[in-house]
């Protein structure tokens, strides 16, 4: 499909990348070292953004992107309300597909969400997967290995304190999985409403780490009340396939993967082994007696001593050192506190956009509400009937990076699906794993049954799509397509 930009569009993307204007470098008031803007340039971008677009669009178009320019496709950007009680929004970001196919509702749409709890989806739509990277200067560009080459795209914040998503008093925010899945089916409900032209597309719940029980919770709540019980006035959504990386689904049996993952590699020796398994196994004590909290304190210190014994390597990505997301997070941060950037997504003036990883908190009083709200869900596994409904109605694919090396890794991921019990059970038992080619390099090895596979994504952390986007483009454009992963033998 060929896309038609506006003389308007293209004159405006062309001033902005002639004067080199930039975003504001204040973050909630603010300075912030390393992005001083001169104050002019800032008022003119606001400026920019301003005439670029009306005061109230009414279907959330996105007509402008600070640090961009005009949009290369079709955007809708916004806040869906979720709770009426206590003013609970939920913000979403649309893209519609560079693909060139007819576009209709057969055109996949992909719904990706972070995990955290508490991670804005905003990082995989800017640094993983999305349309768009984000650079230090705060300028996006064209991402080329872009999913949105294979469909449409849909970004969710949630649950509400994720993101600019939001809440007016403590008592809105969520507690169970059952409170995420709901409240995430109502804010697509809300999207449906508002954009009907995509409710009939095939629909792909797709997300990683701590989304590894949103992304199943919501899928499993769309089964139930596309079954027998949705309102009358909600959409019946198009639920196609379900996709889950490097995620945490079973906390306690994947923490025992951390210590056979660290001995594996080299990162300790037999008796930080030793001495982590028998700390694994209170853990699993405290759990057992529904002590979750404990539970989760024990086992996160078990991960956090392994890796202080090893010399501190990224946990996400044992190939690096210290926390690599520092960098990321600050490019985030900056650019969504710009009122230019709320304003260019229908945001209002001063909402603040916040984006943590839950788990770092540990158990801390000062921990985000939303963090808080969740503790007691971190250590609950996500029951394995609802991947037993899943699986045997839906596509399915789990993927993991395998130089992951947090609860999320590999292995533990690969012992929750042998533990699993679904249609194709026997056949997926017996299956080989085997090598999946991408350019003719091995991208990874692959084990399917039915309509079910299993992709260990090599050379790739717990962020697949950002480092191995043209892998993971190919991975899911297979998964898509219903394409298999492995190329007959001649």
């Amino acid at each position: 499909m060929v896309r038609v930009v506006t003389v308007v569009g293209l004159l405006v993307a062309m001033a902005i990348y002639i004067g080199g204007a930039t975003l504001s470098s204040t973050v909630q008031g603010a300075s912030v070292s390393g992005f001083d803007v001169d104050a002019t340039l800032r008022e003119a971008n606001v400026a920019q953004v301003t005439e670029s677009r009306t005061d109230r669009v009414a279907d959330d178009s996105v007509l402008f992107l600070p640090g961009f320019g005009a949009p290369l496709e079709k955007q809708y950007a916004g806040l869906v309300g979720v709770n009426n009680v206590n003013a609970g929004k939920l913000f979403y970001w649309f893209f519609e597909t560079r693909a060139p196919m007819q576009i209709d509702d057969r055109t996949p749409l992909l719904l990706w969400l972070n995990g955290g709890p508490g991670a804005s989806s905003m990082t995989g739509l800017l640094a993983e997967m999305g349309p768009y990277r984000i650079t230090k200067e705060r300028k996006l560009i064209p991402h080329v290995h872009s999913w949105t080459s294979i469909g449409h795209m849909l970004f969710f914040d949630q649950p509400v304190g994720t993101g600019y998503s939001y809440v007016r008093d403590e008592v809105g925010h969520v507690n169970t999985q059952e409170e995420v899945a709901e409240q995430l089916y109502r804010g697509l409900q809300g999207f449906f409403r508002r954009h009907p032209e995509y409710k009939h597309n095939p629909l792909y719940i797709c997300g990683e780490s701590y989304a590894g029980k949103y992304v199943p919770s919501v899928s499993h709540y769309i089964h139930v009340m596309n079954s027998n019980s949705h309102e009358e006035s909600d959409v019946v959504i198009n639920l196609t396939g379900v996709a889950i990386g490097n995620g945490d689904m079973w906390p306690v049996l994947q923490t025992r993967s951390v210590p056979d993952f660290a001995i594996a590699l080299g990162l300790i020796d037999s008796q930080q082994y030793e001495d982590a398994n028998a700390q694994i196994s209170v853990c699993e004590e405290l759990h057992r007696q529904g002590r979750d909290v404990d539970a989760f304190r024990v086992c996160q210190s078990v991960t956090q001593k392994i890796y202080e014994a090893a010399g501190n390597p990224f946990i996400y990505d044992i190939r690096q050192s210290g926390n690599t997301f520092t960098d990321l997070s600050r490019m985030l941060s900056n650019y969504f506190n710009d009122d230019a950037v709320r304003r260019a997504l229908n945001v209002p003036p001063g909402t603040p956009w916040t984006s943590v990883d839950g788990s770092a908190y540990g158990t801390s009083p000062s921990a985000p509400a939303l963090v808080r709200h969740l503790l007691q869900d971190e250590m609950l596994d996500v029951p394995i009937g609802v991947f037993r409904d899943l699986l045997d109605n839906y596509k399915f694919l789990f993927y993991a990076g395998n130089m992951d090396g947090s609860l999320c890794n590999n292995l533990g991921v690969g012992r929750i699906i042998d533990r699993l019990a679904w249609t194709d059970t026997a056949k997926y038992r017996v299956a080989k794993r085997q090598p999946w080619f991408v350019d003719n390099q091995v991208a990874g090895l692959v084990k399917s049954a039915g309509n079910m596979s299993y992709v260990v994504v090599l050379n790739a952390g717990h962020l697949v799509p950002a480092d191995q986007p043209e892998a993971s483009l190919d991975m899911i454009r297979r998964f898509v397509n219903n394409e298999t992963f492995v190329s007959p033998t001649p």
